[in-house]
Protein backbone atom coordinates (compact mmCIF):
# COMPACT_ATOMS: atom_id res chain seq x y z
CA UNK A 1 0.00 0.00 0.00
CA UNK A 2 1.61 3.36 -0.91
CA UNK A 3 2.08 5.80 1.97
CA UNK A 4 -0.09 8.95 1.52
CA UNK A 5 1.84 12.63 2.39
CA UNK A 6 -0.48 15.63 2.96
CA UNK A 7 0.40 19.04 2.13
CA UNK A 8 1.78 20.37 5.47
CA UNK A 9 3.82 16.94 6.16
CA UNK A 10 5.80 17.63 2.84
CA UNK A 11 5.91 21.33 3.36
CA UNK A 12 7.85 20.14 6.79
CA UNK A 13 10.04 17.59 5.62
CA UNK A 14 11.22 19.47 2.87
CA UNK A 15 12.43 22.03 5.59
CA UNK A 16 13.90 19.94 7.81
CA UNK A 17 16.12 18.51 5.06
CA UNK A 18 16.60 21.84 4.26
CA UNK A 19 18.19 22.39 7.42
CA UNK A 20 15.12 25.46 8.11
CA UNK A 21 13.33 24.26 11.62
CA UNK A 22 16.46 24.29 13.72
CA UNK A 23 20.00 25.87 12.40
CA UNK A 24 23.16 23.38 12.03
CA UNK A 25 26.63 23.78 13.62
CA UNK A 26 28.43 21.70 10.98
CA UNK A 27 31.37 23.07 8.63
CA UNK A 28 30.25 24.99 5.81
CA UNK A 29 30.72 22.27 3.07
CA UNK A 30 28.80 19.72 5.23
CA UNK A 31 25.75 22.37 5.44
CA UNK A 32 25.78 23.94 1.60
CA UNK A 33 25.77 20.16 0.56
CA UNK A 34 23.03 18.69 3.02
CA UNK A 35 20.65 21.26 1.57
CA UNK A 36 22.10 20.80 -1.98
CA UNK A 37 24.15 23.88 -3.03
CA UNK A 38 22.88 27.48 -2.80
CA UNK A 39 22.05 30.03 -5.22
CA UNK A 40 24.33 32.21 -6.29
CA UNK A 41 23.63 34.90 -9.13
CA UNK A 42 24.81 37.65 -6.30
CA UNK A 43 27.22 37.05 -4.03
CA UNK A 44 25.14 38.23 -1.44
CA UNK A 45 22.88 35.40 -1.48
CA UNK A 46 24.54 32.75 -0.57
CA UNK A 47 25.45 34.20 2.39
CA UNK A 48 22.19 34.76 3.40
CA UNK A 49 20.74 31.42 2.29
CA UNK A 50 23.64 29.81 4.57
CA UNK A 51 22.70 32.07 7.59
CA UNK A 52 19.34 30.82 7.97
CA UNK A 53 20.28 27.43 8.02
CA UNK A 54 23.78 27.34 10.00
CA UNK A 55 25.16 28.84 13.27
CA UNK A 56 28.55 30.67 12.82
CA UNK A 57 30.11 33.84 11.69
CA UNK A 58 28.98 35.85 8.32
CA UNK A 59 32.35 35.00 6.94
CA UNK A 60 32.38 31.80 7.38
CA UNK A 61 31.44 30.95 3.44
CA UNK A 62 33.81 33.88 2.31
CA UNK A 63 36.56 31.74 3.98
CA UNK A 64 34.85 28.14 3.17
CA UNK A 65 35.34 29.78 -1.21
CA UNK A 66 38.92 30.91 -0.54
CA UNK A 67 39.86 27.69 1.09
CA UNK A 68 38.70 25.69 -1.57
CA UNK A 69 35.72 23.57 0.70
CA UNK A 70 33.09 24.99 -1.67
CA UNK A 71 33.24 27.02 -4.91
CA UNK A 72 31.11 28.78 -7.25
CA UNK A 73 30.17 27.58 -10.56
CA UNK A 74 27.69 27.42 -13.15
CA UNK A 75 25.69 23.96 -12.81
CA UNK A 76 22.08 23.26 -12.29
CA UNK A 77 19.97 24.84 -14.39
CA UNK A 78 22.95 26.33 -15.83
CA UNK A 79 22.79 28.82 -13.02
CA UNK A 80 25.54 29.70 -10.48
CA UNK A 81 25.14 27.79 -7.45
CA UNK A 82 27.79 27.15 -4.24
CA UNK A 83 28.79 23.92 -3.96
CA UNK A 84 31.12 21.43 -2.15
CA UNK A 85 33.92 21.09 -4.09
CA UNK A 86 33.94 17.39 -3.60
CA UNK A 87 30.91 17.18 -5.33
CA UNK A 88 31.23 19.72 -8.24
CA UNK A 89 32.47 17.26 -10.62
CA UNK A 90 29.44 15.55 -10.49
CA UNK A 91 27.21 18.19 -10.94
CA UNK A 92 29.54 20.10 -13.41
CA UNK A 93 29.15 16.99 -15.97
CA UNK A 94 25.26 16.91 -15.13
CA UNK A 95 25.13 20.05 -16.09
CA UNK A 96 27.49 20.23 -19.00
CA UNK A 97 25.75 17.34 -20.84
CA UNK A 98 22.50 19.40 -20.81
CA UNK A 99 24.75 22.59 -22.01
CA UNK A 100 25.77 20.77 -24.79
CA UNK A 101 22.69 19.68 -26.39
CA UNK A 102 21.60 23.36 -26.13
CA UNK A 103 23.99 24.70 -27.71
CA UNK A 104 24.48 21.89 -30.41
CA UNK A 105 22.65 23.48 -32.77
CA UNK A 106 23.98 26.99 -32.41
CA UNK A 107 27.52 25.52 -33.03
CA UNK A 108 27.00 23.50 -35.65
CA UNK A 109 25.22 26.41 -37.21
CA UNK A 110 28.89 28.59 -36.40
CA UNK A 111 31.12 25.44 -37.29
CA UNK A 112 32.43 25.41 -33.83
CA UNK A 113 33.18 22.15 -32.26
CA UNK A 114 31.86 22.50 -28.86
CA UNK A 115 33.49 19.89 -27.04
CA UNK A 116 37.51 20.82 -28.88
CA UNK A 117 36.71 24.80 -27.56
CA UNK A 118 35.77 23.71 -24.20
CA UNK A 119 38.66 21.82 -23.60
CA UNK A 120 40.87 25.11 -25.14
CA UNK A 121 39.50 26.94 -22.49
CA UNK A 122 40.02 24.96 -20.18
CA UNK A 123 43.19 24.45 -20.88
CA UNK A 124 43.40 28.29 -21.21
CA UNK A 125 42.12 28.75 -17.30
CA UNK A 126 44.46 26.51 -15.89
CA UNK A 127 47.34 28.39 -14.46
CA UNK A 128 45.78 31.88 -14.83
CA UNK A 129 42.16 32.72 -13.63
CA UNK A 130 40.63 34.13 -17.12
CA UNK A 131 37.47 36.68 -17.29
CA UNK A 132 34.51 36.26 -19.56
CA UNK A 133 35.74 38.83 -21.66
CA UNK A 134 39.49 36.86 -22.20
CA UNK A 135 37.58 33.81 -22.97
CA UNK A 136 35.45 35.47 -25.73
CA UNK A 137 38.26 37.09 -27.31
CA UNK A 138 40.15 33.25 -27.03
CA UNK A 139 37.56 31.80 -28.65
CA UNK A 140 36.98 34.30 -31.54
CA UNK A 141 40.34 34.23 -32.67
CA UNK A 142 40.56 30.48 -32.59
CA UNK A 143 37.69 30.93 -35.05
CA UNK A 144 38.46 33.82 -37.28
CA UNK A 145 35.71 35.29 -39.28
CA UNK A 146 32.98 33.31 -37.36
CA UNK A 147 29.68 35.77 -36.95
CA UNK A 148 28.74 33.84 -34.35
CA UNK A 149 26.05 36.11 -33.45
CA UNK A 150 23.65 35.00 -36.76
CA UNK A 151 24.21 31.55 -35.28
CA UNK A 152 22.75 32.23 -31.76
CA UNK A 153 18.90 32.70 -30.98
CA UNK A 154 18.49 36.17 -31.16
CA UNK A 155 18.66 37.90 -27.60
CA UNK A 156 21.50 35.90 -26.65
CA UNK A 157 24.35 37.56 -24.83
CA UNK A 158 28.16 37.06 -24.47
CA UNK A 159 27.43 33.95 -27.08
CA UNK A 160 31.24 33.11 -27.62
CA UNK A 161 31.10 32.83 -23.71
CA UNK A 162 28.17 30.48 -24.52
CA UNK A 163 29.75 28.26 -26.39
CA UNK A 164 33.10 27.89 -24.90
CA UNK A 165 31.78 27.08 -21.84
CA UNK A 166 29.02 24.99 -22.99
CA UNK A 167 30.83 21.97 -21.98
CA UNK A 168 31.68 23.22 -18.72
CA UNK A 169 34.82 22.55 -16.28
CA UNK A 170 35.31 25.73 -14.95
CA UNK A 171 34.81 27.12 -11.63
CA UNK A 172 34.84 31.30 -10.53
CA UNK A 173 37.17 31.96 -8.25
CA UNK A 174 38.23 34.68 -5.81
CA UNK A 175 37.81 37.30 -5.46
CA UNK A 176 35.38 37.64 -8.15
CA UNK A 177 33.32 34.71 -6.22
CA UNK A 178 33.14 36.04 -2.89
CA UNK A 179 31.78 39.57 -3.25
CA UNK A 180 34.84 40.94 -1.55
CA UNK A 181 36.15 43.17 -4.35
CA UNK A 182 34.37 44.37 -7.36
CA UNK A 183 35.75 42.97 -9.82
CA UNK A 184 34.96 41.30 -13.45
CA UNK A 185 34.02 37.50 -12.81
CA UNK A 186 37.31 35.22 -13.22
CA UNK A 187 37.08 31.67 -14.39
CA UNK A 188 39.66 28.90 -13.64
CA UNK A 189 39.78 25.15 -14.41
CA UNK A 190 38.07 23.43 -12.02
CA UNK A 191 39.53 19.97 -12.23
CA UNK A 192 42.58 21.81 -11.00
CA UNK A 193 41.10 23.96 -8.44
CA UNK A 194 39.15 21.34 -7.02
CA UNK A 195 41.97 18.84 -7.47
CA UNK A 196 40.03 16.05 -9.43
CA UNK A 197 41.84 13.64 -11.00
CA UNK A 198 39.71 12.03 -13.87
CA UNK A 199 36.51 13.74 -15.12
CA UNK A 200 33.19 11.41 -13.78
CA UNK A 201 30.96 9.01 -15.74
CA UNK A 202 27.94 11.32 -16.55
CA UNK A 203 25.31 8.13 -15.91
CA UNK A 204 26.86 7.40 -12.62
CA UNK A 205 26.91 11.19 -11.71
CA UNK A 206 23.43 11.84 -12.93
CA UNK A 207 22.71 9.11 -10.49
CA UNK A 208 24.52 10.78 -7.49
CA UNK A 209 23.56 14.17 -8.77
CA UNK A 210 19.43 12.57 -8.18
CA UNK A 211 20.37 11.41 -4.86
CA UNK A 212 21.61 14.25 -3.63
CA UNK A 213 18.70 16.83 -5.16
CA UNK A 214 16.19 14.13 -3.21
CA UNK A 215 18.19 14.39 0.26
CA UNK A 216 17.96 17.90 0.02
CA UNK A 217 14.69 18.85 -1.48
CA UNK A 218 12.13 15.32 -1.44
CA UNK A 219 9.65 13.75 -1.43
CA UNK A 220 9.45 15.55 -5.41
CA UNK A 221 7.80 14.84 -8.32
CA UNK A 222 9.68 13.37 -11.46
CA UNK A 223 9.38 17.07 -13.19
CA UNK A 224 10.62 18.35 -9.68
CA UNK A 225 12.92 16.37 -10.23
CA UNK A 226 13.91 17.11 -13.95
CA UNK A 227 13.48 21.07 -13.32
CA UNK A 228 15.59 21.30 -9.95
CA UNK A 229 18.87 19.28 -11.46
CA UNK A 230 17.85 20.90 -15.13
CA UNK A 231 17.69 17.65 -16.54
CA UNK A 232 15.47 18.64 -19.49
CA UNK A 233 15.55 14.93 -21.33
CA UNK A 234 12.78 12.20 -19.87
CA UNK A 235 15.33 8.78 -20.85
CA UNK A 236 18.50 10.29 -18.71
CA UNK A 237 16.30 10.67 -15.76
CA UNK A 238 14.47 7.73 -15.77
CA UNK A 239 18.04 5.86 -16.17
CA UNK A 240 19.35 8.02 -12.87
CA UNK A 241 16.17 6.76 -10.95
CA UNK A 242 16.11 3.59 -11.94
CA UNK A 243 19.68 2.94 -10.46
CA UNK A 244 18.62 4.53 -7.77
CA UNK A 245 15.40 2.28 -6.80
CA UNK A 246 13.41 5.05 -5.19
CA UNK A 247 10.66 4.53 -2.79
CA UNK A 248 6.98 5.79 -4.25
CA UNK A 249 4.58 7.83 -2.20
CA UNK A 250 1.24 9.55 -2.66
CA UNK A 251 1.24 13.10 -2.53
CA UNK A 252 -1.66 16.35 -2.26
CA UNK A 253 -4.16 16.04 -5.54
CA UNK A 254 -2.74 12.31 -6.10
CA UNK A 255 0.54 13.37 -7.34
CA UNK A 256 3.32 10.73 -7.52
CA UNK A 257 6.29 11.73 -4.87
CA UNK A 258 9.83 9.95 -4.99
CA UNK A 259 12.25 9.37 -2.57
CA UNK A 260 14.88 7.81 -0.82
CA UNK A 261 14.15 4.47 0.48
CA UNK A 262 15.47 5.62 3.56
CA UNK A 263 14.60 8.68 3.26
CA UNK A 264 11.88 9.60 6.84
CA UNK A 265 8.48 11.88 6.74
CA UNK A 266 8.50 14.66 9.08
CA UNK A 267 4.78 14.82 10.80
CA UNK A 268 2.76 17.92 10.07
CA UNK A 269 2.87 19.39 13.55
CA UNK A 270 5.85 19.85 14.22
CA UNK A 271 6.52 23.49 15.21
CA UNK A 272 8.71 25.99 12.31
CA UNK A 273 10.64 28.91 13.33
CA UNK A 274 10.72 32.09 11.20
CA UNK A 275 12.69 32.11 8.80
CA UNK A 276 13.88 35.04 6.21
CA UNK A 277 15.54 34.03 2.75
CA UNK A 278 17.55 35.67 0.06
CA UNK A 279 16.25 36.61 -3.31
CA UNK A 280 16.57 33.26 -5.52
CA UNK A 281 16.18 31.47 -2.83
CA UNK A 282 17.13 27.71 -4.32
CA UNK A 283 14.39 26.25 -2.14
CA UNK A 284 12.00 28.65 -4.04
CA UNK A 285 13.60 27.32 -7.81
CA UNK A 286 14.13 23.80 -7.06
CA UNK A 287 10.96 22.59 -7.31
CA UNK A 288 8.42 22.66 -10.05
CA UNK A 289 5.30 22.20 -7.59
CA UNK A 290 5.75 25.17 -4.71
CA UNK A 291 2.51 24.14 -3.10
CA UNK A 292 3.72 22.77 -0.26
CA UNK A 293 5.26 26.50 0.73
CA UNK A 294 2.98 28.68 -0.86
CA UNK A 295 -1.02 29.13 -2.94
CA UNK A 296 -1.20 30.70 -6.83
CA UNK A 297 -2.06 33.98 -4.66
CA UNK A 298 1.09 33.69 -3.07
CA UNK A 299 3.65 32.98 -5.93
CA UNK A 300 2.04 36.10 -7.60
CA UNK A 301 3.75 38.37 -4.99
CA UNK A 302 6.95 36.26 -4.82
CA UNK A 303 7.38 35.22 -8.45
CA UNK A 304 7.89 38.76 -10.88
CA UNK A 305 7.00 38.72 -14.17
CA UNK A 306 10.50 39.49 -15.11
CA UNK A 307 11.77 36.20 -13.68
CA UNK A 308 12.74 37.91 -10.56
CA UNK A 309 12.21 35.75 -7.30
CA UNK A 310 11.84 38.00 -4.54
CA UNK A 311 13.27 37.77 -1.00
CA UNK A 312 10.89 36.10 1.59
CA UNK A 313 9.96 35.63 5.06
CA UNK A 314 8.52 32.24 6.77
CA UNK A 315 6.56 31.65 9.21
CA UNK A 316 4.58 28.24 10.28
CA UNK A 317 6.30 26.59 7.23
CA UNK A 318 4.90 28.51 4.56
CA UNK A 319 6.27 31.74 2.69
CA UNK A 320 4.44 34.79 5.17
CA UNK A 321 5.72 37.31 2.90
CA UNK A 322 8.46 39.89 1.04
CA UNK A 323 11.42 41.75 2.54
CA UNK A 324 13.83 44.08 1.22
CA UNK A 325 16.54 47.04 2.96
CA UNK A 326 16.81 50.56 2.25
CA UNK A 327 20.02 52.24 3.43
CA UNK A 328 20.00 55.67 4.08
CA UNK A 329 22.72 57.96 6.31
CA UNK A 330 20.38 57.29 9.51
CA UNK A 331 20.83 53.76 9.15
CA UNK A 332 18.71 51.12 7.10
CA UNK A 333 15.11 50.03 7.16
CA UNK A 334 14.28 46.21 6.73
CA UNK A 335 10.52 46.60 4.82
CA UNK A 336 8.50 43.81 5.19
CA UNK A 337 5.25 42.80 3.16
CA UNK A 338 3.11 40.41 4.27
CA UNK A 339 0.98 37.43 2.13
CA UNK A 340 -1.99 36.10 4.06
CA UNK A 341 -2.76 35.52 7.91
CA UNK A 342 0.32 33.95 8.95
CA UNK A 343 2.07 37.26 8.99
CA UNK A 344 -0.24 39.00 11.25
CA UNK A 345 -0.28 35.80 14.01
CA UNK A 346 3.52 35.70 13.97
CA UNK A 347 4.43 39.30 14.00
CA UNK A 348 6.45 39.73 16.99
CA UNK A 349 8.65 36.32 16.07
CA UNK A 350 9.38 37.89 12.53
CA UNK A 351 10.37 41.36 14.05
CA UNK A 352 12.78 39.77 16.12
CA UNK A 353 14.07 37.46 13.29
CA UNK A 354 13.96 40.96 11.17
CA UNK A 355 16.64 42.48 13.88
CA UNK A 356 18.63 39.07 13.13
CA UNK A 357 18.52 39.70 9.63
CA UNK A 358 19.93 43.31 10.62
CA UNK A 359 22.66 42.06 12.16
CA UNK A 360 24.10 39.57 9.45
CA UNK A 361 23.75 42.01 7.02
CA UNK A 362 25.88 44.34 8.92
CA UNK A 363 23.46 47.32 8.84
CA UNK A 364 23.77 47.10 12.77
CA UNK A 365 20.73 46.61 14.76
CA UNK A 366 20.81 50.15 16.89
CA UNK A 367 20.34 51.97 13.21
CA UNK A 368 17.86 49.82 11.72
CA UNK A 369 13.95 50.07 11.73
CA UNK A 370 11.38 47.62 11.18
CA UNK A 371 8.49 48.86 8.93
CA UNK A 372 5.37 47.03 7.52
CA UNK A 373 3.65 47.58 4.32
Amino acid sequence: MTTEVTLDELGRTTLARQLLLARADGAVAEVVGAVGGLQAQHPDMPATALWARRTGRTSDLRDALADREVVRATVMRSTLHVVPAARWADLDAVSAAERLATWRASARRAGVDLVELNAEVRELCRATARTVDQIEAFAAERYPGVDVTAAVPDGVSRPWWRLASAGGGLVRVPPSSTGEADVPASYADGATWCEVTERPDVDAARVRAVVGYLRAFGPATRADIGHGLGIRRATPLKAALTGIGVRVLGGPGGAELLDLPDGEVVPADVPVPVRFLPRWEHLLVALKDRRRFLDDAGASAVYRRNGDVLPTFWADGRVAGTWSVVRSDEGAEIRLTAIGPAAAERREAIEAEAASLATHLGTGTAGTSVRWS
